[in-house]
């Protein structure tokens, strides 16, 4: 049963407006450049969702817990019907920022397959920036072109802004009197539309994840899962605010960890927003340094300390520029002073590139044989 649009419509705008958070044409962004669809979604992206998903699996998480770690997570029970093959595909975080080890006929088919809508706001737009510098660097050609009106192949179709109705997951925290959120309502009819019947994957980013309700989030989203199963629903975490590993409930970090034990547990499609710009690209963490969302974290600023040791590294480079024809990131929002700051933007474009090549299909490189010492 559909709510008016207009009346949610209503309720996003207010929230919008009591937040202060930007939309994206406020936020200095990006310009589209490129993208490609295929009609047919792709089968191995949100096959058969699980109806009869746990609305109470991740309700109390405390500290004790520990950290969540993609990698000992326990595998999902039987009854979880999985979103992609391999062991942990559907979970990208700082670890998952690599391009070169990505085929280019994996690029290729990802473009082909895939037709993205994703819906943001400022902080959303962080992934959108970065993907415009990939997309202009003159060494990767066009490798990493999108658009969102491609259809050729040639690039990535990438709806940016593209699902009207609730400008973002923060300000669509609401339920009408079907339990359901506006930006839930709005995902349902921009997919109902026989002219968006190309869109397969769709994304909503948040402008701030704290004091808002991760339950009912995942909650949301299973309902989506469950009513289009040959469509990819990407969930996502939010971003840092300074409040470190506090665990209070409906926090930062407490909603967080929710969402990460809910896809893990569900093989749910995740981009890890905040443990992507909770660690460097070295791989040392700071996001229990009281990390902010522009990387300040208690002793400065890591994107600056690291670009300083590694000033000629292809990620320094897509940030800043070459000093020639090529800029960097030209904007990043709330992440762009210092400008080695806009590292987060490059990174995250990275990482989801990657996560849209495993809903495409991709399995993911090789995994190098362990010598056994045997003749």
């Amino acid at each position: 049963m559909k709510i008016a649009t207009s009346v949610l419509w209503g309720v996003c705008a207010l929230c919008f407006i009591v937040t202060g958070c930007q939309s994206d044409s406020q936020s200095n962004d990006s310009t589209d450049t490129d993208n490609n669809a295929n009609n047919n979604a792709n089968n191995n992206a949100n096959n058969n969702a699980n109806n009869n998903a746990n609305n109470n699996a991740n309700n109390n998480i405390s500290s004790d817990d520990g950290p969540f770690d993609k990698d000992d997570t326990e595998p999902p029970t039987t009854d979880d019907k999985p979103q992609t093959p391999g062991p942990f595909r559907w979970v990208v975080d700082h670890s998952d920022t690599r391009l070169d080890d990505i085929p280019d006929d994996i690029i290729d088919a990802t473009k082909a397959k895939l037709s993205i809508a994703y819906q943001h706001t400022s902080h959303g737009s962080q992934i959108i920036s970065g993907m415009n510098a990939l997309a202009a660097y003159p060494p990767f050609g066009d490798r990493y072109s999108w658009h969102r009106n491609a259809t050729d192949g040639a690039a990535l179709r990438l709806i940016d802004e593209g699902i009207p109705g609730c400008a973002d997951l923060s300000q669509g925290d609401s339920v009408d009197e079907n339990g359901d959120t506006p930006w839930v309502v709005a995902t349902r009819d921009l997919l109902d539309q026989p002219e968006n019947a190309h869109i397969n994957t769709i994304a909503w980013s948040w402008c701030s994840i704290n004091g808002h309700d991760a339950q009912r989030y995942v909650d949301n989203m299973e309902k989506l899962i469950a009513e289009y199963p040959d469509v990819a629903f990407i969930f996502m975490t939010g971003h840092a605010e300074g409040q470190g590993e506090d665990m209070s409930e409906d926090g930062v970090h407490y909603n967080n960890e929710l969402i990460r034990r809910h896809c893990a547990k569900h093989r749910r499609w995740l981009f890890d927003f905040a443990n992507i710009e909770a660690y460097d690209p070295s791989a040392k963490y700071f996001w229990g340094w009281d990390m902010t969302d522009n990387l300040n974290y208690n002793d400065g600023n890591w994107a600056v300390e690291w670009i300083a040791d590694h000033l000629n590294d292809e990620l320094s480079i897509l940030t800043l520029g070459d000093g020639a024809s090529f800029g960097g990131v030209e904007s990043c929002a709330h992440s762009d002073d210092p400008a080695e700051a806009k590292l987060n933007c490059t990174l995250k474009a990275r990482a989801f590139w990657r996560l849209l090549a495993y809903i495409a299909g991709w399995n993911g490189p090789p995994i190098p044989a362990i010598a056994s010492g045997l003749p």
